[in-house]
């Protein structure tokens, strides 16, 4: 079985200027009317600046305590459970110790709050012995539970490991419905493990581009050493910002030795890098970030450029395809997601395809290969599979979904179902 190397990334235009004087010339104040218009051009003029005042203060604030950039961009104090606890995973709808939640340590010293989620069927089988535990979260030894031995015994169990998008926790919205429906593939065999990033939840530390790459580094190793599972039975799924920490993973993972040959990766509502997303992200689907500048280009770099993190997807899934000798990598995306536009995830997808030939292929050319390869769902989207003789990459392409509920469709379940059979093309369900 492969092991995690001892290497670590480190962590550590032009303007009119109005006044009373030339507006007063036009003649555009004359008359009994001038003092009624000018409170009403005052008000105006105080009603866009106010607001462009705070924005640009807000955005020179994060240049000059980069710092602060972590809660803009990663969102980790909106933990959107408040008023739960998520030591209790009962609370978000699992049944009794159906999830055990524990600490995992990351090789900085961090500690990542989790949960182990068992099956459904598996969940049924063992029902007495799992209800039975007297359980307080988080546990100080998960190897001592009936949830983990089953998982380890069973040669045939396979697990996903879930990276979460920003903001909330491995609790907060439908991220708990998500779960149940990923292991409904089959649900005798697909365990879950999910955790807090550093930051998020109750896991200490604060997150980064570099911390995150560890945290996802600790949990690969406390699945293939501590679980024993072996990669070939590992699927990663990532969603938002979970997807570029997917990425960022395997990418890294590509580069050790031995490599890890994952079942495969999944990721849905993906970005290209986060300088490009900066451009059109809205928070909330409502609240921009860079937009309103944008369109200034010598303004808008200067911002992007002082962004402590990147998140160079596309760059790095390009690289993974290069680097690795097997890959099976599944891209999902809703055109009506008002966060992030899905034309992100068509652009990895074109930089993942272009990483499998020596030979370039520019997007419109791709533009005209997907029209001839493409699958037609009708009101379910469409996708477009692309095979080489080291692997898949498919670009699924969703009608529906939005940002968030497309994780919790059936397109994803079935994704991450494909990916553990193009391993073991036997898996029941």
């Amino acid at each position: 079985m492969p092991s995690i190397a001892k290497s670590k990334p480190n962590v550590d235009g032009s303007q009119i200027r109005l006044t009373t004087q030339n507006i007063s010339q036009s003649g555009i104040l004359k008359g009994p009317r001038t003092g009624s218009l000018g409170i009403a051009l005052k008000a105006v003029l105080i009603t866009i600046g106010v607001p462009a005042t705070i924005y640009f203060g807000l955005l020179s604030a994060l240049i000059i305590a980069p710092s602060l950039q972590a809660y803009a961009v990663y969102l980790h104090k909106v933990t959107l459970t408040w008023t739960k606890d998520l030591n209790v995973p009962e609370q978000f709808g699992m049944l009794r110790n159906q999830a055990v939640p524990f600490h995992i340590n990351t090789e900085d010293g961090v500690k990542l709050h989790a949960w182990q989620i068992v099956p459904f069927g598996v969940y049924e089988r063992h029902r007495e012995a799992i209800m039975s535990q007297d359980l307080t979260g988080p546990v100080d030894d998960i190897t001592k539970t009936v949830n983990f031995q089953l998982l380890r015994a069973d040669p045939e169990a396979r697990l996903v490991l879930y990276m979460h998008g920003t903001s909330g926790t491995l609790g907060s919205t439908i991220r708990p419905t998500s779960y149940r429906n990923i292991y409904s593939a089959a649900t005798g065999k697909i365990y879950i493990l999910t955790f807090d990033y550093r930051g998020y939840g109750l896991s200490s530390g604060v997150p980064s581009e570099p911390g995150l790459l560890l945290d996802a580094l600790a949990i690969v190793k406390w699945a293939t050493t501590v679980a024993q599972i072996s990669p070939d039975r590992i699927v990663i799924y990532g969603q938002s910002l979970g997807s570029a920490v997917s990425v960022s993973l395997i990418d890294y993972l590509a580069t050790q030795a031995p490599s890890f040959p994952f079942a495969g990766v999944v990721i849905s509502a993906s970005f290209t890098d986060l300088p490009s997303l900066t451009a059109t992200y809205r928070i909330g689907g409502v609240i921009p970030v860079l937009s309103p500048i944008a369109k200034i280009p010598p303004l808008f770099r200067f911002f992007t450029s002082r962004l402590r993190d990147t998140w160079l997807v596309k760059d790095k899934i390009a690289e993974f395809v290069r680097r690795s000798e097997d890959y099976h990598i599944t891209l999902i995306h809703s055109e009506d997601d008002s966060n992030i536009p899905y034309a992100h995830t068509q652009e990895i997808f074109w930089h993942a395809v272009n990483a499998t030939s020596a030979t370039p292929i520019s997007f419109k050319e791709l533009e005209k290969e997907k029209a001839r390869k493409k699958v037609d769902l009708g009101s379910g989207g469409w996708y477009v599979d692309w095979n080489t003789q080291k692997g898949s990459i498919r670009l699924h392409i969703l009608k529906y979904g939005e940002h968030d509920w497309q994780m919790t469709y059936p397109a994803t379940t079935s994704a991450i179902l494909r990916a553990f059979r193009s391993k073991h093309p036997n898996i029941a369900t």
